[in-house]
């Protein structure tokens, strides 16, 4: 009947049963289209919308993975360095500390 409008979709526009929807909606005239036109809207919008929440899915784990590949390596090796850095800051603290005390002693042995 209206050739154009069922093109505009993927499928032909039916609902769980498969009865054609659109038929019906034009033997009501303008008010039947502009509700078949909505419908075929309705169609597309939600088709555009679960394909596009599919591929931005996608792109997350994509990015996931990246951080795990490549950011976490280098955070564990950051960490490791700032580990030796306290250590090696512990020690210089602790051997300044005895050289302190040792010219204390002799200071105080005079």
């Amino acid at each position: 009947m209206f050739p154009w409008l069922v093109a505009a979709t993927d499928a032909p526009v039916t609902d769980s049963s498969g009865t054609d929807l659109i038929g019906p909606l034009a033997q009501y005239g303008v008010l039947g289209i502009g509700a078949a036109m909505l419908v075929v809207f309705a169609r597309a919008a939600y088709k555009r919308e679960t394909d596009r929440a599919d591929r931005l899915e996608t792109e997350v784990f994509r990015l996931h993975t990246v951080i795990q590949d490549r950011h976490i390596p280098a955070l564990e090796s950051a960490a490791r360095a700032l580990q030796e850095t306290t250590i090696a800051l512990r020690d210089l603290q602790s051997q300044r500390e005895i050289e302190r005390a040792l010219r204390e002693r002799e200071a105080g042995g005079r």
